[in-house]
């Protein structure tokens, strides 16, 4: 059953929160469409200044932490 998972970028002077969130089958899923939407969001040029020094934080609906995820 597909749960609800949330994002923020995070890095020592900012964090970006996806208040919206995405439904995926696990945090594998969860993971992967966040990082291809991050790289999709780099060849448009929207975060081009998102270089090195950020993590994505992937969390329960609830506000859990579940990973932290260093952005090359």
């Amino acid at each position: 059953m597909p749960q609800r998972f949330h994002f923020r970028l995070v890095s020592a002077q900012d964090v970006i929160e996806d208040p919206v969130g995405a439904l995926a089958e696990d945090i594998e899923e969860a993971q992967a469409e966040a990082l291809s939407a991050i790289e999709e969001l780099r060849r448009q040029g929207d975060m081009s200044d998102v270089i090195g020094g950020w993590n994505l934080e992937i969390r329960s609906e609830s506000g859990v932490l579940l990973r932290s995820i260093e952005i090359p």
